[in-house]
Protein backbone atom coordinates (compact mmCIF):
# COMPACT_ATOMS: atom_id res chain seq x y z
CA UNK A 1 0.00 0.00 0.00
CA UNK A 2 1.00 3.41 -0.89
CA UNK A 3 2.14 5.22 1.89
CA UNK A 4 3.54 8.68 0.59
CA UNK A 5 1.35 10.71 1.95
CA UNK A 6 1.52 9.83 5.40
CA UNK A 7 5.30 10.04 5.09
CA UNK A 8 4.79 13.90 3.66
CA UNK A 9 2.30 15.02 6.67
CA UNK A 10 4.54 13.65 9.22
CA UNK A 11 3.71 11.82 12.51
CA UNK A 12 2.32 15.07 14.60
CA UNK A 13 -0.37 15.77 11.79
CA UNK A 14 -0.93 11.95 11.36
CA UNK A 15 -1.48 11.96 14.94
CA UNK A 16 -3.41 15.16 15.08
CA UNK A 17 -5.60 13.41 12.77
CA UNK A 18 -5.99 9.82 14.24
CA UNK A 19 -7.13 12.02 17.36
CA UNK A 20 -9.51 13.87 15.63
CA UNK A 21 -11.55 10.70 14.12
CA UNK A 22 -11.15 9.41 17.85
CA UNK A 23 -13.08 12.40 18.95
CA UNK A 24 -15.64 12.91 16.55
CA UNK A 25 -16.37 9.48 16.04
CA UNK A 26 -17.73 9.80 19.67
CA UNK A 27 -20.43 12.29 18.35
CA UNK A 28 -21.23 10.52 15.25
CA UNK A 29 -21.87 7.77 17.68
CA UNK A 30 -23.93 9.66 20.43
CA UNK A 31 -26.28 11.57 17.68
CA UNK A 32 -25.96 9.49 13.94
CA UNK A 33 -24.49 12.36 12.32
CA UNK A 34 -22.14 15.27 12.34
CA UNK A 35 -19.12 12.71 12.59
CA UNK A 36 -17.92 13.19 9.00
CA UNK A 37 -18.56 16.59 8.76
CA UNK A 38 -16.94 17.20 11.99
CA UNK A 39 -13.44 15.32 10.69
CA UNK A 40 -14.03 17.38 7.52
CA UNK A 41 -12.98 20.73 9.30
CA UNK A 42 -9.97 19.00 10.53
CA UNK A 43 -8.52 17.33 7.73
CA UNK A 44 -9.35 20.52 5.12
CA UNK A 45 -6.67 22.48 6.36
CA UNK A 46 -4.21 19.71 6.90
CA UNK A 47 -4.67 17.59 3.49
CA UNK A 48 -6.53 20.10 1.42
CA UNK A 49 -10.16 20.27 0.43
CA UNK A 50 -10.14 18.26 -2.61
CA UNK A 51 -9.37 15.25 -0.54
CA UNK A 52 -11.40 15.23 2.26
CA UNK A 53 -14.44 13.72 0.57
CA UNK A 54 -12.54 10.46 -0.78
CA UNK A 55 -10.65 10.22 2.58
CA UNK A 56 -14.05 10.20 4.42
CA UNK A 57 -15.76 7.86 2.13
CA UNK A 58 -12.98 5.32 3.13
CA UNK A 59 -12.77 6.60 6.79
CA UNK A 60 -16.45 6.38 7.16
CA UNK A 61 -17.19 2.74 5.74
CA UNK A 62 -15.14 1.88 9.02
CA UNK A 63 -17.11 4.01 11.06
CA UNK A 64 -20.24 3.17 9.76
CA UNK A 65 -19.25 -1.16 10.28
CA UNK A 66 -19.06 0.01 14.06
CA UNK A 67 -22.04 2.12 14.61
CA UNK A 68 -24.36 0.05 12.72
CA UNK A 69 -23.08 -2.99 14.72
CA UNK A 70 -24.15 -1.08 17.81
CA UNK A 71 -27.42 -0.39 16.75
CA UNK A 72 -27.99 -3.54 14.47
CA UNK A 73 -31.47 -4.28 17.24
CA UNK A 74 -32.39 -0.98 16.07
CA UNK A 75 -32.67 -0.82 12.20
CA UNK A 76 -35.65 -0.06 10.10
CA UNK A 77 -34.68 -2.76 7.29
CA UNK A 78 -37.90 -1.05 5.56
CA UNK A 79 -37.10 2.15 5.77
CA UNK A 80 -33.75 1.66 4.72
CA UNK A 81 -34.37 -0.44 1.65
CA UNK A 82 -36.41 2.30 0.35
CA UNK A 83 -33.93 4.87 0.80
CA UNK A 84 -31.27 3.00 -0.97
CA UNK A 85 -33.70 1.73 -3.89
CA UNK A 86 -32.29 5.84 -5.40
CA UNK A 87 -29.24 6.42 -3.04
CA UNK A 88 -26.74 3.93 -4.59
CA UNK A 89 -27.43 5.29 -8.35
CA UNK A 90 -27.11 8.85 -7.23
CA UNK A 91 -23.83 8.32 -5.32
CA UNK A 92 -22.36 6.94 -8.00
CA UNK A 93 -23.27 9.99 -10.41
CA UNK A 94 -22.20 12.42 -7.44
CA UNK A 95 -18.83 10.91 -6.69
CA UNK A 96 -17.87 10.91 -10.54
CA UNK A 97 -18.87 14.89 -10.46
CA UNK A 98 -16.34 15.27 -7.45
CA UNK A 99 -13.66 14.77 -9.40
CA UNK A 100 -14.23 17.76 -11.85
CA UNK A 101 -14.79 20.27 -8.97
CA UNK A 102 -12.55 22.42 -7.80
CA UNK A 103 -11.46 23.49 -3.74
CA UNK A 104 -13.16 26.14 -4.19
CA UNK A 105 -16.64 24.70 -5.23
CA UNK A 106 -15.77 21.76 -3.17
CA UNK A 107 -15.94 24.47 -0.19
CA UNK A 108 -18.88 26.19 -0.97
CA UNK A 109 -20.86 22.83 -1.59
CA UNK A 110 -20.37 21.30 1.80
CA UNK A 111 -21.37 24.63 3.34
CA UNK A 112 -24.35 24.80 1.88
CA UNK A 113 -25.69 21.17 2.24
CA UNK A 114 -24.54 21.27 5.63
CA UNK A 115 -26.44 25.08 6.56
CA UNK A 116 -29.44 24.15 4.76
CA UNK A 117 -30.22 21.24 6.46
CA UNK A 118 -31.23 23.25 10.22
CA UNK A 119 -34.04 25.05 8.26
CA UNK A 120 -35.06 22.26 6.40
CA UNK A 121 -34.85 20.04 9.49
CA UNK A 122 -37.14 22.50 11.37
CA UNK A 123 -39.71 23.58 9.08
CA UNK A 124 -40.43 19.26 8.41
CA UNK A 125 -40.73 19.25 12.37
CA UNK A 126 -43.08 22.07 12.89
CA UNK A 127 -45.15 20.77 10.10
CA UNK A 128 -45.45 17.20 11.43
CA UNK A 129 -44.41 15.81 7.45
CA UNK A 130 -45.10 11.67 7.56
CA UNK A 131 -42.86 10.25 4.97
CA UNK A 132 -44.22 6.98 2.82
CA UNK A 133 -42.25 4.78 0.92
CA UNK A 134 -41.91 7.44 -2.29
CA UNK A 135 -40.76 10.01 0.11
CA UNK A 136 -38.12 7.95 1.73
CA UNK A 137 -36.97 7.10 -2.49
CA UNK A 138 -37.35 10.80 -3.61
CA UNK A 139 -35.19 11.72 -0.52
CA UNK A 140 -32.70 8.83 -1.29
CA UNK A 141 -32.46 9.97 -4.49
CA UNK A 142 -30.94 13.71 -3.24
CA UNK A 143 -29.24 12.35 -0.32
CA UNK A 144 -27.33 9.96 -2.77
CA UNK A 145 -26.78 12.66 -5.20
CA UNK A 146 -24.99 15.15 -2.48
CA UNK A 147 -23.43 12.37 -0.99
CA UNK A 148 -21.11 11.40 -3.88
CA UNK A 149 -19.59 15.28 -3.96
CA UNK A 150 -20.12 16.22 -0.74
CA UNK A 151 -20.05 15.15 3.45
CA UNK A 152 -23.11 15.65 5.85
CA UNK A 153 -26.48 15.09 3.41
CA UNK A 154 -27.76 12.46 6.03
CA UNK A 155 -29.34 15.75 7.54
CA UNK A 156 -31.39 15.94 4.49
CA UNK A 157 -32.38 12.81 5.38
CA UNK A 158 -34.15 13.44 9.06
CA UNK A 159 -37.53 14.50 8.53
CA UNK A 160 -38.31 11.79 6.34
CA UNK A 161 -36.55 9.36 8.25
CA UNK A 162 -38.49 10.52 11.78
CA UNK A 163 -41.56 11.34 9.80
CA UNK A 164 -41.64 7.48 8.70
CA UNK A 165 -42.55 7.08 12.30
CA UNK A 166 -38.76 6.01 13.71
CA UNK A 167 -37.43 6.42 17.49
CA UNK A 168 -34.35 8.21 18.30
CA UNK A 169 -32.37 4.49 18.42
CA UNK A 170 -33.76 3.05 15.32
CA UNK A 171 -33.02 6.81 13.24
CA UNK A 172 -29.42 6.37 14.77
CA UNK A 173 -29.22 2.58 13.68
CA UNK A 174 -31.16 2.70 9.98
CA UNK A 175 -28.94 5.86 9.39
CA UNK A 176 -25.63 4.18 10.43
CA UNK A 177 -27.17 1.34 7.83
CA UNK A 178 -27.74 3.60 5.04
CA UNK A 179 -24.42 5.56 5.46
CA UNK A 180 -22.26 2.63 5.34
CA UNK A 181 -23.92 1.29 2.05
CA UNK A 182 -23.91 4.61 0.35
CA UNK A 183 -19.83 5.20 1.20
CA UNK A 184 -19.04 1.58 0.15
CA UNK A 185 -20.63 2.60 -3.03
CA UNK A 186 -18.59 6.31 -2.84
CA UNK A 187 -15.44 4.44 -2.02
CA UNK A 188 -16.28 1.77 -4.77
CA UNK A 189 -16.26 4.90 -7.22
CA UNK A 190 -13.20 6.90 -6.10
CA UNK A 191 -10.92 3.73 -6.23
CA UNK A 192 -12.08 2.95 -9.54
CA UNK A 193 -10.51 6.72 -10.29
CA UNK A 194 -6.82 8.11 -9.24
CA UNK A 195 -8.87 10.14 -5.97
CA UNK A 196 -7.63 7.49 -3.46
CA UNK A 197 -3.78 7.19 -4.71
CA UNK A 198 -0.82 8.27 -3.32
CA UNK A 199 -1.77 7.46 -0.15
CA UNK A 200 -5.06 8.84 0.78
CA UNK A 201 -6.29 4.95 0.61
CA UNK A 202 -3.97 4.55 3.74
CA UNK A 203 -5.51 8.20 4.99
CA UNK A 204 -8.57 7.07 5.32
CA UNK A 205 -7.73 3.17 6.91
CA UNK A 206 -6.49 4.63 9.52
CA UNK A 207 -8.80 7.26 10.62
CA UNK A 208 -11.59 4.36 10.29
CA UNK A 209 -9.78 2.43 12.68
CA UNK A 210 -9.45 5.31 15.19
CA UNK A 211 -12.95 5.84 15.03
CA UNK A 212 -14.05 2.33 16.42
CA UNK A 213 -13.37 3.12 19.86
CA UNK A 214 -14.98 6.64 19.77
CA UNK A 215 -18.43 4.70 18.27
CA UNK A 216 -18.49 2.53 21.63
CA UNK A 217 -18.70 5.40 23.46
CA UNK A 218 -20.50 7.52 21.40
CA UNK A 219 -23.37 4.72 21.36
CA UNK A 220 -23.10 4.74 25.31
CA UNK A 221 -24.01 8.62 25.62
CA UNK A 222 -26.76 7.88 22.98
CA UNK A 223 -29.10 5.53 25.56
CA UNK A 224 -29.09 8.30 27.95
CA UNK A 225 -29.14 11.46 26.17
CA UNK A 226 -32.94 13.74 25.97
CA UNK A 227 -34.38 14.05 22.67
CA UNK A 228 -34.23 17.75 22.93
CA UNK A 229 -30.62 17.43 23.64
CA UNK A 230 -30.20 15.17 20.86
CA UNK A 231 -31.54 17.71 18.55
CA UNK A 232 -30.04 20.91 20.31
CA UNK A 233 -26.40 19.11 19.46
CA UNK A 234 -27.79 18.40 16.15
CA UNK A 235 -28.07 22.14 15.24
CA UNK A 236 -25.34 23.36 16.84
CA UNK A 237 -22.67 21.06 14.96
CA UNK A 238 -24.34 21.85 12.15
CA UNK A 239 -24.41 25.62 11.89
CA UNK A 240 -20.48 24.89 12.96
CA UNK A 241 -19.72 22.87 10.37
CA UNK A 242 -20.92 24.98 7.51
CA UNK A 243 -19.88 28.53 8.49
CA UNK A 244 -16.00 26.73 8.34
CA UNK A 245 -16.66 25.47 4.73
CA UNK A 246 -17.74 28.90 3.81
CA UNK A 247 -14.68 30.66 5.75
CA UNK A 248 -12.47 27.90 3.53
CA UNK A 249 -14.08 28.86 0.33
CA UNK A 250 -13.76 32.63 0.73
CA UNK A 251 -10.26 32.46 2.69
Amino acid sequence: MDLTVLMELGPLVVAAVILAAFLTSIIHGATGIGGGFLLAIVLAPLIGVVAVVPVLAVTLTISGVARLFFNRDAVAWKAYGWVMLTTIPAVAIGALLYGYLNATTIALILGTTILVSVPARRWAAKREITAGPRALSGAGTVYGFISGASVGAGMLLIPFLLGYGLSRREFVGSLAAIALTMNVARTAVFGGTDMLDGGWLALGLVCGLATLPGNWVGQRLLRGMKADRHALAIDVLTIFGGLNFYRIALG
